[in-house]
């Protein structure tokens, strides 16, 4: 679990003020006007985006560009670098006046986003969906779709994911993929599954594109693949096949996705010099697209367009999947008409073990962990401790608002369970369903006795916690709950109005669907909840001297219309206007100024558009 960083806020307030650290911050900033790796990209102001972009458009790499690339996935990359991956980062080096060198690494094994910059192993991934959450990303290359591929001869005739034919196939799939998921959904059987590999440059075979092979050598009737995968055989091996999009016959799972070249948050010098170098090579990386036979969907601001239609958003999917997750209670796993007797749980079993002497705390603790609540009340009946821990230390409560299942805390906390019990660590269940984000589990326990106040042992309120772990869908519960929207938190004393001004508004659609309410929807609420917006930390900081501190413009515009006072001093003698002047935070001085001149509103970025990750 992530600890709340509400006891640096001040402190950082507080060293950031100096004069020294001014000047550091004014050469910075002349510095930033041609290159930045000491700001994230959501952290530059407009001005800075415009400078650094500007730069960006004549300068050249001093060093080769390294790219992290998988040895063993053709047709995009390969240990010969004969892939189109390959291809277009050599060319995208070559404009930058420098050479591609490759780092060769699995795509598929764990940490790929994460391990390769933090082991410093290279500076682009290629074809990263566009607008994931972990990474920079350049504007898209190109975008494309899931396919069905079937020999030419065979005059097999799917008309969409759910015509009949579908069940008389034996069909590919991948182990990680989309319309193998869309297929599941569907019932479709025939399926044969290729299990993901992590050595596919010394098994070849195990590559996904050979799906298609099969296809080709009437092993199988049809591949549903990636489409480059398809396309690179019917195109460059001639091999006599169609290929069938189906992005447009799927609704909710997404089957076409926009890619780009990925890259650590603060490269935002290199981003802008690959998006002109994609602007200026277009031509020449949509000839390498179509010379691999990439199913290219329509994308105006890809650098490659193509004519296949496009899908559209998967936006209100997303949506709905995300609620369901923070809103509703997990659904319970239902054995299949597959499942082995002894797969089974009974209460004739249970009795049976119990008579044989098996600890009956224990197969309680198991029957919340696989929320089943039938045999849950059957235990209790027969004298099971709700309050019994878990040989991890975790309580049966603790499990059940971990796991998102607010009927079995019901059960629990009827049967005696205490809702405020506390661990090792000063957790407790509402905490755990708080680090869930999710509403029910925590409506549950407060409407239960859970203490709504109850502090971590670092005196931390939930409503803080919440906050300052970006768990916004919690906060929002809690506000409603009642939760005392001015409590103290910390050694510092920060109220929860000061730890939402450390928070940002995502900056893209998709992640506002994660988040949930926004900071500034937050803040709006404690607001009109009664919360002072002028108290003082125990070091004398305020609300809007912290969000001045974090550039957090939004949030200062709706403070300073609350009436937040911006004369107010910090210890050292600064006032906010100070704090963001000396940071260098251009939008946060805009904001504040337009408080001082009378004109103060609050509003939140626009959202951009959603992109969903592929699995």
């Amino acid at each position: 679990m992530k600890k709340l960083p509400v006891a640096l806020i001040v402190s950082a307030l507080l060293a950031w003020s100096g004069p020294s650290l001014a000047r550091e911050a004014s050469s910075a900033m002349g510095e930033l006007r041609s290159f930045t790796k000491n700001k994230l990209f959501d952290d530059l102001t407009a001005a800075e985006h415009t400078a650094t972009r500007q730069a960006a458009r004549t300068r050249k790499l001093k060093s080769p560009l390294r790219v992290c690339a998988d040895p063993g996935n053709m047709p995009l990359s390969s240990r010969e670098e004969d892939g189109f991956q390959n291809k277009i980062a050599k060319l995208l080096a070559e404009d930058l006046g420098t050479h591609a060198s490759f780092f060769w690494r699995p795509y598929h094994e764990r940490g790929l986003t994460r391990e390769t910059f933090q082991n410093d192993e290279c500076d682009i991934l290629m074809d990263m969906p566009i607008e994931l959450q972990d990474l920079l990303t350049t504007e898209p290359l190109y975008r494309t779709t899931y396919v069905f591929a079937h020999r030419e001869d065979r005059n097999i005739k799917i008309e969409n994911l759910d015509d009949p034919v579908l069940n008389e196939l034996k069909i590919g799939v991948f182990q990680h993929s989309g319309i193998r998921e869309a297929l599941v959904r569907r019932g479709v059987r025939g399926l044969h599954l290729q299990i993901i590999s992590y050595d596919t440059d010394l098994r070849p075979e195990s590559q996904p594109w050979r799906q298609v092979q099969q296809v080709i050598d009437g092993e199988l009737d049809v591949a549903a693949v990636w489409g480059p995968f398809a396309g690179w055989l019917k195109t460059m091996k001639n091999e006599p096949i169609v290929i069938q999009p189906v992005n447009l016959w799927e609704d909710h799972v997404p089957m076409e996705f926009e890619l780009a070249i990925g890259m650590e948050q603060n490269q935002v010098m290199l981003k802008y010099m690959l998006d002109w170098a994609l602007h200026r090579k277009h031509k020449e990386i949509t000839a390498i697209l179509q010379e691999y036979g990439v199913p290219l969907i329509k994308c105006a601001k890809c650098a490659a367009d193509g004519d296949l239609p496009a899908h559209g958003s998967y936006y209100d999917r997303i949506r709905n999947v995300s609620q369901d997750r923070f809103l509703k209670e997990a659904p319970k796993i239902m054995p299949t008409e597959k499942a082995a007797a002894h797969q089974i749980v009974t209460k004739e079993r249970l009795e049976g073990w119990l008579a044989d002497g098996a600890d009956i705390d224990r197969e309680l603790f198991a029957s919340v962990t696989g929320n089943d609540a039938e045999r849950l009340s059957f235990l209790i009946s027969k004298g099971g401790d709700v309050n019994k821990r878990h040989a991890t230390g975790a309580t049966p409560l603790d499990a059940a608002a971990s796991s998102r299942r607010p009927s079995l805390i019901k059960i629990l906390i009827d049967a005696g369970a205490d809702p405020n019990a506390t661990d090792n660590d000063g957790f407790f269940p509402l905490l755990h369903a708080i680090n869930r984000n999710h509403v029910p589990s925590i409506e549950a326990l407060v409407k239960g006795g859970a203490d709504i106040e109850k502090k971590t042992k670092d005196g931390i309120t939930p409503l803080s916690w919440a906050i300052g772990d970006n768990k916004f869908f919690a906060a929002k519960a809690l506000i409603d709950l009642g939760a005392n929207v001015d409590a103290t938190s910390g050694y510092e004393e920060v109220t929860p109005l000061m730890v939402l001004a450390t928070q940002l508004a995502a900056r893209t659609r998709s992640g506002h669907i994660s988040q949930g309410p926004q900071p500034l929807d937050l803040a709006q609420e404690l607001i009109d909840k009664g919360a002072n917006v002028n108290t003082l930390s125990k070091d004398g900081i305020s609300a809007i001297m912290i969000a001045a501190g974090h550039n957090n413009a939004p949030i200062i515009g709706l403070l300073g219309k609350a009436g937040a006072d911006i004369d107010v001093k910090s210890p050292i003698g600064q006032t906010a206007t100070d704090i963001a002047k000396s940071a260098g935070f251009d939008s946060a001085v805009g904001a504040l100024n337009m408080i001082a001149r009378g004109t103060s509103g609050a509003s939140g970025p626009p959202a951009g558009p959603s992109t969903p990750i592929p699995n």
